[in-house]
């Protein structure tokens, strides 16, 4: 499973950490080019250390090492990575918070859960950071998306933490 926002890998490489390493030759740069070929072919999902399966509901997967930082410093470790519809990142937990980025690409990524306001018959909202930024651009595209938009069968999903502050 792909997860679209932060395709790096575990060491911080993105796509274009790829580069031609020294002059040795032809036989060097394809050994080169067929082994950054196949580490960019690895999806972030599949580099984590450990995939909770017991926490696996209509495909969200645990993942117990993910590590990640929101724009205030906070440390996140652990998320959940699940399929959902794209839409607006919204600064707080509520329909009517400004939009603060969206995320174009599924699934995703999230840290934690927090109650707010009603959104299509629950209270429950995501919090993750989005693929483009909006809004306020010293938060990052950090924020919340609703509960509905998410493809699992149970709200909050099994093996996601509530968020300290709620």
């Amino acid at each position: 499973m792909a997860v679209a926002h932060h395709a790096a890998d575990r060491n911080g490489n993105t796509p274009g950490a790829c580069r031609r390493r020294g002059g040795r030759g032809l036989r060097a740069a394809l050994a080169g080019a067929v082994a950054c070929a196949a580490a960019l072919a690895v999806s972030p999902a599949s580099q984590a250390t450990a995939v909770t399966r017991s926490a696996t509901t209509a495909g969200c997967q645990a993942r117990a090492d993910a590590r990640h930082t929101d724009w205030t410093g906070m440390h996140f470790l652990g998320d959940v990575v699940c399929p959902h519809n794209t839409g607006s990142i919204r600064v707080q937990s509520t329909t009517e918070s400004s939009v603060n980025g969206q995320i174009a690409f599924s699934p995703s990524w999230f840290v934690c859960w927090k109650r707010g306001s009603p959104y299509q018959g629950g209270d429950i909202w995501y919090y993750t950071q989005g693929d483009t930024v909006s809004g306020a651009r010293t938060a990052k595209g950090w924020g919340y998306l609703p509960a509905a938009e998410l493809a699992s069968a149970t709200h909050p999903v099994p093996g996601l933490k509530q968020c300290t502050w709620s």
